[in-house]
């Protein structure tokens, strides 16, 4: 069953895995290649390869920068975009947070924000999406920037200290955790979160699994304490 994806990511961001990416220049009718840094865009690109287009809403698309509207003009294009969809992805990457600016003049958390909302337009409902945290690797393509295996607790680790807040509010936040103490620190089992992780090798793998799992947890939400302010 086709599902209607809104991918949130930080376009620019180069912190991950050199893709070889080139852009093309034409200069007195003449082509000229040029080697790039590759950004997260490059890996929604894709993403949108591997789900399918027809199926997939952006934030923002090549050719269709909201760079140089107001605000509320973007934000009225981005709730029509995650209105009409079913489940966000957002794409977690090293560099997706900007250091010295607010949260809150931030778009990813708004995004993150707005999904999680059910929201009512004339006589339609839209429910608030599943959301999954696809995680990208770093420069270096590992994923210890964030997700590490600890053998000793037998259990993985995720470093959800260097998220959004909304999104680290939306994890392991399971209203009635199966949970147990290893090194003076909880390790869940089962679903304890709300936005589902995984890595972004996985995904590629079995996104189909994914996006259902999401749309299972979205379903049973009355499981968690879900935060929709930012």
């Amino acid at each position: 069953m086709g599902r209607k994806v809104f991918v949130s990511y930080k376009y620019g961001d180069t912190h991950v895995p050199d893709l070889n990416k080139v852009d093309e220049i034409e200069i007195f009718g003449r082509i000229y290649r040029t080697a790039r840094a590759t950004r997260v865009r490059d890996y929604v690109d894709e993403l949108q390869e591997i789900i399918g287009k027809d199926n997939i809403n952006l934030g923002e698309k090549d050719g269709e920068s909201l760079l140089h509207f107001a605000d509320e003009t973007i934000k009225s294009a981005l709730k029509d975009k995650i209105f009409n969809s079913s489940v966000t992805i957002v794409m977690i990457s090293k560099g997706m947070k900007e250091t010295f600016k607010a949260e809150s003049d931030q778009w990813i958390p708004w995004e993150v924000s707005y999904s999680l909302r059910q929201t009512t337009r004339a006589d339609r409902t839209s429910r608030m999406n599943g959301v999954i945290a696809v995680v990208l690797p770093d420069e270096n393509n590992s994923y210890d920037w964030y997700i590490s295996e600890d053998s000793d607790c037998n259990c993985t680790n995720y470093k959800t200290s260097l998220l959004f807040e909304i999104i680290k509010a939306n994890m392991f936040n399971v209203k009635n955790p199966d949970r147990r103490i290893c090194s003076g620190y909880y390790v869940y089992s089962g679903e304890a979160s709300y936005i589902l992780n995984v890595k972004w090798k996985d995904f590629k793998v079995s996104h189909k699994t994914y996006i259902e799992k999401a749309i299972e947890i979205r379903d049973n939400k009355k499981l968690y304490d879900t935060h929709i302010n930012i």
